[in-house]
């Protein structure tokens, strides 16, 4: 058998790539057939289970045939039949060992196609700068897994690569692409975490964590936030400019609480928990949660001071008796030091277990009361029956803030004055009504409310004489002059506002009303006299006499009155004028004399049989002279 007989017979045997080496070596070595040789091992290669075996086909090509080409068919193979990154940068390899860049370069494309996670893309560019020497490529690659971030995460888990790969630098221009794309708080709280865990830069995660802050709204999300900072980034002041932001945006009492308690945790910042907490008790909080708060502020904070704002808020708060202890025991422990309320407190505690049933009955009449009047009422009652004026003085305090009438101000002073002898808090409501005074009587009002309680009759004379400088018309300085003298019995003083109201007199009506003021108040019955002459002077017509005769014969004797009558029938000359004055004598002064002296007037005034009619109808009906109103009538054509 020949030589080539027995390889033809070694070649059909072959099942491994070994074997069909071995033949294919035999044929060139003995034959010098390179291209029988070269089928042969691609034959083999057809049963390649691996890429390892292309790749062994692909060095014996060369090794056997001389001939890089003969290699072409094989690396094309295994780069086929790859499944995994790893077994494409195997074979990239090998093709680097056998000095075949080009096909190299081909497998690591086939390699980019392969990756589907960030780490694959870093390791698959580490391969290529290591082995191809390839910067440009290896860049390329690490440029198409930044092209795959979507989310901060991402960028994390990308970054975080770079820096196990010892690329700090990479990973940094990560973080600033990765800033560049991030749109919410979340994305930048998860870069900053990763910026200090990873590349163990503090000064980028304050950075970042700045931008995150200004992007985040949600009160809780600043203090997750916060928990966030104090943990990766311990920066005191930073960490209490998030707090303070959450402080701006929080309204409730719950949130206020838990950013209180979560800011003084974490930043030992005593003042500003005690400001927050504040800002809790202005929400208008139950009792119970008051106190609560007053005794974190007292205990945790140990700002005692702080607390007993808060403490006096939550005794006015109590709506049952069990609130009620629990304040009392609160304000026992805080305010130990004021010894004056405390010793308040501890009254009242007696008081309440001392009357049990009425306390229980007063604290449902209290909630129900929705009006000034049954409130005022109930602290009476408090204070009449327990003693307690404590609690009295509690349930005034919200009369008080019910109260809208002048009038029940006035009574509510009145009865805290009775029943608490608090003289400062009457005043302060006394001083709170002079703003409220319309008109003279509400001062009157007012100054005799003074003057039964509080005694104060330099007070009540200041007001008055506040007044004056006010007082402008006729009018407002008689009805001084009245309070002058018949309240404050100050004769001098009102005859100085008499005579400044006499100043003013122009009209009628003026010197009347001054004249009246003269009489009633001064008692001066010359001077009423002298303005009721001026103010005669000013009469023209009937009306005007009869204006100035009413009020004359309120203040004059009826002598002066009548003469005023005499003084009307020197300018009233008429039959009409006649009988209104003979009317006027006898209706307003009862002088007949008088009277009879006009009716004559009138008897020969009268030349119609109206006139004579009208006039009898008088004599009937105001001089009940029948006789003379029948010679009258006799007279009538």
């Amino acid at each position: 058998m020949g030589l080539k007989e027995e390889l033809e017979e070694k070649a059909e045997e072959c099942d491994a790539p070994e074997e069909y080496i071995a033949v294919a070596k035999e044929i060139v070595d003995g034959l010098d057939d390179k291209e029988w040789a070269a089928e042969l091992l691609e034959e083999g290669a057809e049963w390649a289970e691996g890429y390892q075996d292309a790749l062994t086909y692909a060095k014996a090509a060369v090794d056997i045939l001389g001939d890089a080409e003969a290699a072409t068919p094989h690396l094309e193979l295994g780069k086929n039949i790859c499944t995994t990154l790893q077994d494409l940068m195997g074979m990239a390899a090998g093709a680097l060992e056998m000095g075949m860049e080009d096909a190299a370069r081909e497998i690591y494309d086939a390699a980019i196609g392969k990756c589907t996670k960030i780490p694959d893309y870093l390791e698959l560019s580490k391969h290529i700068a290591e082995n191809l020497k390839d910067d440009a490529l290896a860049a390329a690659t690490v440029e198409k897994a930044s092209d795959k971030c979507k989310t901060a995460k991402d960028f994390v888990e990308f970054a975080k690569s770079s820096m196990d790969a010892g690329d700090k630098a990479a990973a940094t221009k990560v973080y600033e692409k990765a800033l560049d794309a991030a749109s919410k708080a979340d994305d930048y709280m998860v870069l900053a975490e990763g910026a200090v865990t990873d590349l163990g830069d503090k000064d980028m995660a304050r950075s970042i964590f700045e931008t995150a802050l200004s992007a985040l709204e949600s009160g809780d999300e600043l203090i997750k936030f916060a928990a966030t900072v104090k943990e990766k980034l311990d920066d005191a002041d930073f960490l209490l400019s998030i707090y303070q932001k959450a402080e701006g945006v929080f309204e409730k009492f719950s949130d206020y609480l838990k950013l209180a308690k979560a800011a003084f945790e974490n930043t030992g910042n005593a003042e500003f928990a005690s400001g927050i907490y504040q800002k809790a008790a202005a929400t208008g909080p139950e009792c119970t949660q008051l106190v609560d708060l007053a005794l974190a502020m007292a205990n945790d904070l140990k700002d005692v001071e702080a607390a007993i704002p808060v403490l006096k808020q939550a005794e006015k708060a109590v709506k049952n008796n069990d609130e009620f202890i629990k304040t009392a025991k609160a304000i026992q422990e805080i305010a130990a030091e004021d010894k004056e309320w405390v010793d308040a407190i501890s009254f009242q505690l007696e008081k309440r277990e001392e009357f049990k049933a009425l306390y229980a009955d007063f604290i449902v009449r209290e909630l129900e009361a929705k009006t000034a009047y049954p409130m005022r009422m109930l602290a009476k009652e408090v204070v009449k029956e327990t003693g307690d004026i404590y609690y009295g003085a509690k349930l005034y305090k919200k009369t008080e803030a019910m109260t809208l009438n002048f009038g029940d101000f006035i009574n509510l002073a009145a009865d805290i004055c009775a029943d608490l002898e608090d003289a400062e808090w009457v005043k302060g409501i006394y001083e709170q009504l002079l703003g409220k005074c319309k008109c003279l009587a509400d001062y009157i009002t007012l100054t005799d409310a003074i003057a039964a309680t509080l005694k104060d009759s330099d007070w009540v004379r200041t007001i008055f004489q506040d007044l004056e400088k006010d007082a402008k018309t006729i009018a407002d300085l008689t009805r001084l002059a009245d309070v002058a003298a018949r309240k404050l019995n100050d004769a001098e003083w009102a005859g100085k506002l008499v005579a400044a109201a006499e100043g003013k007199c122009a009209a009628l009506a003026d010197f009347a009303a001054v004249a009246a003021a003269a009489a009633k108040c001064l008692g001066d019955k010359d001077m009423a006299w002298r303005l009721y002459e001026a103010a005669e002077e000013k009469c023209a017509t009937q009306r005007d006499y009869a204006q100035l005769i009413d009020m004359a014969k309120l203040q004059m004797d009826a002598t002066m009155v009548a003469s005023l009558v005499l003084r009307a029938g020197q300018k009233l000359t008429g039959f009409e004028d006649a009988i209104f004055l003979a009317e006027t004598a006898m209706i307003q002064l009862q002088e007949k004399d008088l009277a009879l002296r006009f009716y004559n007037d009138a008897e020969g005034m009268a030349d119609t049989n109206a006139q004579r009619s009208k006039l009898g109808t008088s004599l009937v009906s105001i001089l009940k002279d029948s006789d003379w109103a029948s010679r009258v009538l006799y007279q009538m054509a």
